[in-house]
C-alpha cells in the first residue's frame, strides 16, 4: 500500500506539470534480479531462473491503474511482451547478479557489493546507475507514515486507542495509527465492515 502511495503521488505530480505521459520501470527488478530476495542460488542457475521466469508470468503492477486515475498514460519499455519474452530466453542469473562498486548512500563511497540488475547497471552509465537497490518506501521517505507521532494531529493517543478497543471487539486488530487510517479508508470506501462487498471475505 505504500508504494501505491508514492506511485500516486507521482503521478499527481505529472498531471500537475501539465504531462499525459510517462515512462515507468515497472519490471525491471523482477526480470533482472533487483531485490536482494532473488540474490540467492549462486550454485543452481536453472533453479533460479525458473523462480524468476514463475514470479514474471504472475507479476502484476498498478501503476498503470493509478496513472489512469489521473489522467497519465504510462510506458513500460521492461513490460513490453517482446522485451519480456527476449529477457527470458536470454538471460541468466550470471547476467543480472554479480559484485559491483556500489554507492550505499547518496554522494557516499562506493563499495563492493553484491548487487542486482548487473547487465542494466552496465548498459546505462547514469547518476543512479550503481546505487543501492531500496524499495520504493524507504527511497521515497514514506517509511515515515509509520511512526505514530507522525499522525498525532489526526489521531491523537486517546481516540487511537479508544478507536482500536472498539475495532478489536469487532474481530479487527489495529497495529498503530498508518493501521487506523487505512482501515477508516477502507471503510469509507467499502462501507462499514466492507458492507458494500458482501461478496467478499475478509
Amino acid at each position: 500500500l505504500r508504494n501505491s502511495l508514492v506511485v500516486a503521488a507521482a503521478m499527481q505530480k505529472v498531471q500537475s506539470l501539465g504531462y499525459t505521459d510517462a515512462i515507468v520501470g515497472d519490471g525491471a527488478d523482477e526480470l533482472f534480479g533487483g531485490y536482494s530476495f532473488m540474490w540467492g542460488c549462486a550454485d543452481d542457475e536453472a533453479l533460479w531462473k525458473d523462480k524468476r521466469d514463475k514470479m514474471c508470468a504472475k507479476w502484476t503492477f498498478a501503476t498503470e491503474a493509478l496513472a489512469s486515475s489521473y489522467g497519465v498514460t504510462v510506458h513500460g519499455p521492461f513490460m513490453e511482451p517482446a522485451f519480456v519474452e527476449w529477457a527470458i530466453q536470454n538471460t541468466e542469473r550470471s547476467d543480472c547478479i554479480g559484485s559491483g562498486q556500489i554507492c550505499l548512500t547518496f554522494g557516499g563511497e562506493a563499495i563492493e557489493h553484491e548487487t542486482g540488475k548487473m547487465c542494466l547497471r552496465q548498459a546505462f552509465a547514469t547518476v543512479a546507475s550503481w546505487r543501492r537497490k531500496d524499495p520504493i518506501e524507504v527511497g521515497s521517505g514514506i517509511t515515515v507514515i509509520g511512526h505514530d507521532a507522525f499522525w498525532i494531529d489526526r489521531i491523537p493517543d486517546d481516540i487511537f486507542a479508544e478507536e482500536s478497543a472498539a475495532l478489536l471487539a469487532k474481530g479487527f486488530v489495529i497495529k498503530n495509527k498508518e493501521h487506523l487510517i487505512n482501515f477508516r479508508s477502507f471503510e469509507t470506501i467499502f462501507g462499514e465492515n466492507g458492507a458494500r462487498v458482501p461478496t467478499k471475505t475478509r
